[in-house]
């Protein structure tokens, strides 16, 4: 029994001594000292060990108690990082942190309300007052105010924290600018500035420098002064002059220069190395027989030139022709008429038709031979689906059409154009007339006896007489009472027949524009655009001696039995 009870006791004393052994061992591991060291991204982080702070990161070697250690690592910036390590006795342990970006809120007030805000060069949807969550750390704010000082600092967000940032916005004194200019609608640019005029805009008190421009004046740049208040200034720009220099072929042709000065078209004729103001100039050459050219330049301060060159024509006069139509057929049967002189107007005559002037027609051009018929203005109107007045009498084809208003003249021609490939139009007063003195200088191409006219036209003779009993007419008898077919009198001396009588015909221009300052190179007096009425010429089956003239006038605004249609055709 006592030999048991002493091998008991042997065991414990071995087990006492191995527990023993052990517990030393661990208190030689856990209960001594080991070194840590720390360093963090960014650099300057607090570090703590067990509540008590032991550094700044990078911490160099820190001794530390062996065993578990909470290490808290955090920035004003950023999240904090906590590390829970065990150490041994003797251990040295090495980290890097790293830590996250935090996030805080910025609550932005200013001094008025409603002023735009920028973070970071971004500029916010929202006016102030505003709160908005941003990265922590430095951020630029700026604030600004219609005419209040914009204010800029930079605030730093804390981790989890609201910073309210509060402006004072001071007044920024301001004035109107508003610039007017000689002419109208120069424009009107901020130099080294980025500001775009407008009338009565707000600029801060202070210098700016201007320029004002405007095509064909000279620009003028300056310097500004705004002041407080309203501030009113114009400016009056000085017209540029270029030189310009026109050689021309042939030599003798005539030149004609058009501008634009103070908004009214000046035409002039070229003299040598003539001064025109800057910007588009329009110049024409025109000499009997040769092609008229246009050509349109722009002069400069340094002037500009240019050299013209006068085809001439080969389309003989008296030459007749009928264009092929793309739709089949052929056009009214045209007439060449050569290019010339002509004393254009009566000084005898009624108001209208003064004063009398020269016009030179430089280039030939083809005349329908008679008015257009029923039937060609007939295929027109089917092959385009435009409307016939239901007074028309169709019966005879070869009857001079009436009823067709200046528009449908107009639309007829333009429709020949397109199937023909060539211009065709409405001729203007100065061709009708040249084409229908044919070279006379008296009231008709045949002289001045009104007696004569029924060998020449159908108009307002003895035979209306028999049915119109109280009317004033011709005394001669032309055999026809109303509009009648075409080409059945003698042609004058250029081959056209019914230039007097039968139906009048539309003319180019509107009304009755004045001759005192009409072109005298064949072109329209007016642009004919807009117009109430136009012109037409030449007398109709119901017109006196003295509405056939060759100058008389008149115009309408609407159709009737007594008009129609004659063509130009250009070569």
């Amino acid at each position: 029994m006592n030999n048991l009870i002493a091998r008991i006791d042997r065991r414990l004393l071995v087990m006492a001594g191995v527990v023993a052994i052990l517990m030393a061992y661990w208190a030689y591991q856990w209960l001594g000292t080991a070194t840590l060291e720390i360093t963090s991204e960014p650099t300057g982080a607090i570090v703590t060990v067990d509540g008590r702070q032991r550094g700044i990161a990078p911490t160099g070697s820190l001794t530390v108690d062996a065993g578990q250690q909470a290490v808290l690592v955090k920035h004003s910036h950023y999240e904090p990082v906590l590390l829970n390590l065990s150490l041994r006795r003797g251990d040295h342990e090495q980290r890097h942190v790293v830590l996250p970006i935090g996030s805080g809120t910025l609550e932005l007030l200013s001094n008025p309300r409603d002023a735009w805000v920028e973070v970071d060069g971004e500029r916010l949807a929202e006016k102030t007052p505003t709160r908005l969550q941003v990265a922590s750390g430095p951020h630029e704010i700026r604030m600004g105010l219609a005419e209040r000082h914009i204010v800029a600092e930079t605030h730093t967000v804390k981790h989890d924290e609201t910073l309210t940032v509060n402006f004072d916005l001071n007044i920024d004194p301001h004035g109107s600018l508003t610039i007017t200019t000689e002419p109208r609608g120069a424009q009107i640019e901020f130099l080294d500035a980025d500001e775009q005029y407008s009338p009565q805009m707000r600029l801060r008190i202070g210098e700016y420098p201007l320029r004002v421009s405007k095509a064909g004046y000279l620009p003028q740049e300056f310097r500004y002064q705004v002041r407080y208040g309203d501030n009113l200034h114009h400016v009056k720009l000085k017209r540029g002059f270029g030189q310009l220099k026109v050689s021309v072929q042939p030599a003798d042709s005539e030149l004609t220069v058009q501008y634009t000065l103070d908004g009214k078209v000046v035409r002039k004729s070229y003299t040598d190395a003539m001064q025109v103001p800057v910007g588009a100039v329009e110049v024409r050459a025109r000499a009997l027989g040769n092609r008229t050219v246009h050509r349109k330049l722009r002069v400069g301060v340094d002037g500009a030139s240019v050299r013209l060159v006068l085809e001439p024509f080969t389309a003989q006069a008296g030459y007749s022709f009928a264009d092929p139509l793309r739709s089949g057929g052929r056009g009214p049967m045209m007439v060449v008429v050569p290019a010339g002189e002509f004393v254009m107007g009566d000084d005898a005559g009624s108001y209208s038709e003064k004063p009398a002037r020269r016009v030179t027609l430089t280039q030939p051009f083809a005349v329908s031979a008679t008015e257009v018929t029923i039937g060609s203005y007939l295929r027109y109107a089917e092959a385009t689906g435009s409307t016939v007045s239901d007074k028309l009498d169709r019966t005879d084809p070869e009857v001079a059409m009436a009823y067709v208003t200046y528009e449908d003249a107009y639309n007829y021609a333009a429709w020949l154009s397109e199937e023909s490939g060539h211009k065709y139009r409405l001729p203007t007063e100065p061709e009708w007339e040249y084409v229908a003195r044919a070279g006379s200088q008296a009231a008709y191409a045949f002289g001045d006896d009104a007696g004569l006219l029924c060998q020449y036209g159908n108009i307002a003779d003895l035979a209306v007489k028999r049915v119109f009993r109280d009317w004033d007419v011709v005394r001669c008898d032309d055999g026809m009472v109303r509009v009648g077919p075409v080409g059945q009198f003698a042609a004058n001396a250029f081959g056209l027949h019914d230039l007097y009588g039968n139906v009048a015909e539309w003319v180019t221009e509107c009304g009755m524009p004045g001759y005192r300052n009409a072109p005298t190179d064949g072109r329209p007096t007016d642009e004919g655009v807009g117009c109430s009425s136009y012109g037409y010429r030449g007398g109709s089956w119901d017109s006196s001696g003295a509405e056939v003239r060759s100058a008389y006038r008149n115009s309408a605004s609407t159709a009737s039995d007594d008009r129609g249609i004659r063509l130009v055709r250009e070569l």
